[in-house]
């Protein structure tokens, strides 16, 4: 019996049960955590009553993050990326990195985030470089989605890689077709012979852009 009473009806003294959880973090750590829940034998009220759980787990979690800041971090030597580059360009004042890979300082949720997104797409820090200057950034992007595109057909026995652009004065197709056979698919094949005035919008995705 626990000597709380309890905050819903005043009276009741509260019976605790703890039980163990589990969080997850996207980048595959977890841990566990032991939470308590409260019931109030004379009103019946129950649960996570006086908010400690909340504290607890928030805490827990920063713990994560901050387990999974530093193993980017891990990464990002692993590839000979400068930390006090990555600084520059993304402004943060110079040691961050090296503070939050030796956890002496805890990442917040929105540098945890920012790391993310880093750790996901390394083109980034060059767009940062480049003052995320629109056009530049586009190039930026388009290369290093061509790049990954080579790397999967390599990793997914392709065999062969087309791509091409079929338009008519309204509308313009660009297409990437990635077989198992040196031939083209049927369906590359189709596209890339499709006359041109028969061309038209499907409706599954439209774009405006400037050149």
């Amino acid at each position: 019996m626990s000597e709380r009473i309890c905050p819903v009806c005043g009276v009741g003294k509260l019976e605790s049960m703890s039980r163990t959880i589990a969080l997850a973090d996207p980048s595959g750590i977890e841990k566990t955590i032991q939470v308590s829940e409260y019931t109030c034998p004379s009103c019946g009220a129950e649960g996570d009553l006086f908010g400690d759980n909340e504290h607890a787990i928030q805490k827990k979690y920063a713990e994560i993050r901050a387990d999974a800041v530093a193993s980017m971090l891990e990464e990002f030597s692993g590839k000979g990326t400068s930390y006090s580059a990555a600084e520059r360009v993304l402004g943060l004042p110079q040691r961050t990195l090296s503070k939050w890979k030796n956890k002496s300082v805890a990442p917040s949720a929105g540098a945890t985030a920012l790391m993310r997104y880093i750790h996901l797409f390394p083109w980034l820090l060059e767009v940062a470089d480049n003052k995320f200057e629109k056009k530049t950034a586009m190039r930026i992007h388009i290369a290093a989605a061509m790049q990954d595109l080579c790397h999967m057909a390599k990793t997914n026995d392709v065999k062969s890689v087309s791509a091409g652009i079929v338009e008519n004065t309204n509308n313009a197709l660009f297409f990437v077709s990635m077989g198992k056979s040196s031939a083209l698919s049927a369906q590359a094949q189709r596209t890339a012979t499709t006359p041109a005035e028969l061309m038209v919008s499907s409706g599954a995705c439209e774009c405006t852009y400037e050149t």
